[in-house]
């Protein structure tokens, strides 16, 4: 039970983020200047978190072993935990943009990026 929560839960968040990002493409290029990326930088960062959540999001329902899912839905997770800690702790009021939507960093917005690590670790741990 818990590898099918797991596994299509990260499937569905990561869809969601997915449609959000594309449907508002621009605004999340934008934000990733708080990183530091712009201009050509910006365009291939947002094309390539965009692109690589797809592909996460596809191995869901693609006959992928259940721990190859998780150990993508950590590394995921880790690195979005992994932004929003930077944001929270240089005190950043930048939009994080994760699901498509202005919302500034927050813990909400941490705890969003930490669900998707857990839900990769629960998967990777169950399956292995």
């Amino acid at each position: 039970m818990i590898v099918f929560i797991a596994r299509y839960g990260l499937g569905i968040v990561l869809a969601l983020a997915v449609l959000g990002k594309a449907g508002n493409f621009t605004a999340f290029r934008s934000s990733l200047a708080t990183f530091g990326l712009r201009g050509r930088l910006a365009q291939m960062g947002a094309f390539t978190v965009v692109t690589v959540e797809a592909l996460v999001a596809l191995t869901v329902v693609a006959p992928v072993a259940d721990v190859v899912v998780g150990v993508l839905g950590t590394c995921l997770g880790a690195s979005f935990t992994v932004a929003q800690t930077y944001l929270l702790a240089v005190g950043e009021q930048a939009p994080c943009l994760c699901f498509g939507s202005k919302e500034q960093a927050s813990i909400r917005t941490w705890a969003r990026a930490a669900l998707v690590l857990l839900m990769g670790l629960a998967l990777w741990g169950a399956a292995a």
